[in-house]
């Protein structure tokens, strides 16, 4: 160990796509080296993340996918480990991180991050059992256990507003919006792109980047692109992968959109995609923050987004600098995209206020 330097450890179940983990990789890529020492610790060696993390960070594979054998493993590393700070997210790796630190009799400061709304957690869920996880044993345990870390940050006004209501926690609490870009992502943005719709974009390419997934509300998005292609011609883009593609693709096969949307998967390089498109579009149901607003502002596209809980309407000051339109509002989705594409005026001004 070198000598003066804290040793700062980031611990994910892995690196799989998501904006959590895209802001670890940010973080851990990004910390002063002359002052933290950082590693990245992993339930999982999985995720399409892996590859973007500097080769000068070490990555730990637990080799630990389930919560009890993740407790065990996380107590045996810190027992022989001991990194003065171990930054978690994610409510379940949370509890399991404070729970591993109390076991382990480590000095180890612990600092948990909130990237979702808490209370919305047994919608997000990714499975049956984790919904009814969340939604019975989670704000017990979080009850108990949270007021154990040494700070809790909360990537937005929101989520701290959240975790005061349903927790009761105040007490720690910090506020710290995610950095999100960094000069790589002009450099990438400025890549070519050899699709062909973005050749020619005589018609306007509409983009959605996230995973595929129940709280990104994509069916209301294929609902409000219909409207807008019912008035003149565009094209659909979507970027990200998830368990909710095929679905997906046999939704907008169904509604007649499948010659007009576009299913690229997850992209390295999302950005390149953002740069050419005519406006970007995030239909979700709820975000913690909306790095991929962030994103897409930094790209010079124009910005629609629904005004859910909890980020969107922290970065998005309405008719400014982006469109925000109420959720689950197909209508009002659409309207807002229109008014972008008819108006030049008014995405040249989105563009550069974002």
């Amino acid at each position: 160990m070198e000598k003066g330097k804290i040793t700062v450890a980031f611990f994910l179940p892995s690196l799989e796509a998501g904006g959590t983990e895209r802001n670890v990789v940010n973080l851990a890529n990004n910390v002063d080296k002359g002052k933290y020492i950082v590693s990245i610790v992993l339930g999982s060696m999985l995720g399409d993340f892996i590859n973007q993390v500097r080769q000068d960070i070490p990555i730990i594979n637990l080799r630990a996918p389930h919560s009890l054998g993740l407790f065990f493993k996380l107590v045996h590393y810190l027992k022989i480990q001991k990194p003065d700070i171990l930054v978690s997210a994610f409510p379940r790796i949370n509890i399991i991180c404070i729970a591993a630190k109390i076991f382990s009799g480590t000095k180890t400061k612990i600092v948990i991050t909130e990237h979702s709304v808490f209370s919305l957690l047994p919608v997000i869920a990714k499975t049956p059992f984790r919904r009814f996880f969340a939604r019975f044993f989670v704000p017990l345990l979080a009850k108990a256990i949270y007021p154990m870390a040494d700070s809790v940050i909360c990537v937005s006004r929101g989520i701290a507003d959240d975790l005061a209501k349903n927790l009761r926690i105040t007490k720690k609490v910090k506020i710290v919006y995610n950095p999100v870009i960094d000069d790589q992502v002009y450099q990438l943005a400025g890549e070519p792109v050899e699709h062909t719709w973005f050749l020619d974009l005589t018609v306007p390419v509409v983009i959605a980047v996230g995973r595929l997934v129940a709280c990104k509300d994509y069916p209301t998005l294929f609902m409000a692109f219909n409207l807008v292609t019912e008035k003149q011609p565009a094209r659909l883009v979507v970027l990200g992968s998830g368990p909710e593609k095929e679905k997906l693709v046999d939704l907008a096969s169904r509604m007649g959109l499948s010659d007009r949307v576009a299913f690229l998967g997850f992209m390295q390089n999302p950005f390149k995609y953002m740069a050419k498109s005519s406006v970007f579009v995030l239909a979700s149901l709820q975000e913690g923050f909306g790095n991929v607003i962030i994103e897409a502002m930094a790209c010079g596209v124009p910005v629609v987004s629904t005004d859910c809980p909890a980020g969107p309407g922290e970065i998005i000051e309405n008719g400014k600098n982006g469109i925000l339109v109420p959720v689950g509002d197909e209508k009002g989705l659409a309207e807002a995209i229109l008014g972008v594409l008819r108006n030049p005026a008014l995405a040249e001004t989105l563009s550069a206020e974002g």
